[in-house]
């Protein structure tokens, strides 16, 4: 009867210990989804139908690295960003609903592979748009970043509307145009926000370099579109006449 026992008692333990070791993996395979998803805060997202998809910076959902204020960072997660609205939504990967991120906690989000391009980062700054706002902290597109830096604010104005009818209901729906803005930051702290990169709006931001931004613009002429190339060798100009 005790040899029975013994042998009963064996048994459990033997069974135990396969099940705690069962469960030890199964914790350890979900520390990494866990932990890093545990550190993305936020809401659930559901866009109401006058959102124009074109104000979103990517139209598809993009692998990206989320770098936070604590030091982590939470890698590869889909993610898409709206220049309208100023929010990085995720999806999030069980229930496959959109979250809205809170930004406090966002130091900078990098699109892993956007079309081909790996070098696409946005990071939070706070600037004053204009006169009449106060400053706010808002996602700048990394463009030009050594002593001096360049920020895009993907930023839109109100193109018109039109009535659309869908699955039998009719609403009017805004339709926009990308306004982008162009923030740059100077290492003495002087920030200079322009719409346009036009000799007028150039002049404003240091009236007693004239001679200088002519000499410039006569040998960098602005071609209709602004590429990224033009725009570094504008913040590395205006940081050397401003520095």
């Amino acid at each position: 009867m005790k040899t029975k026992l013994i042998f009963i008692y064996t048994i459990v333990l033997i069974f135990t210990f396969h099940s705690l070791q069962g469960q030890k993996s199964f914790s350890i395979d979900n520390i990494d989804i866990k932990s890093s998803e545990l550190c993305l805060t936020g809401e659930l997202f559901t866009p109401n139908q006058s959102t124009d998809a074109a104000t979103y910076f990517n139209s598809d959902w993009v692998p990206g690295d989320i770098y936070l204020s604590n030091g982590e960072v939470v890698r590869n997660k889909l993610i898409k960003y709206n220049g309208l609205l100023n929010e990085l939504f995720w999806n999030e990967p069980r229930s496959k609903n959109a979250i809205k991120l809170d930004k406090e906690p966002i130091v900078q989000f990098h699109f892993q592979n956007l079309n081909g391009d790996t070098s696409i980062y946005f990071r939070k700054i706070r600037v004053k748009k204009n006169v009449l706002s106060d400053s706010s902290y808002v996602f700048g597109e990394v463009i030009y970043d050594k002593v001096n830096s360049l920020y895009i604010l993907h930023t839109f104005n109100i193109k018109g509307t039109e009535i659309v009818r869908t699955n039998g209901t009719t609403f009017e729906k805004i339709n926009y145009e990308e306004i982008p803005v162009y923030v740059f930051m100077f290492t003495n702290h002087k920030t200079f926000v322009t719409r346009s990169l036009s000799r007028r709006s150039l002049y404003s931001f240091c009236p007693e370099k004239k001679d200088r931004i002519n000499e410039f613009l006569k040998e960098n002429k602005l071609g209709r579109s602004v590429n990224n190339f033009y725009l570094r060798e504008v913040a590395q100009f205006l940081g050397a006449i401003i520095n």
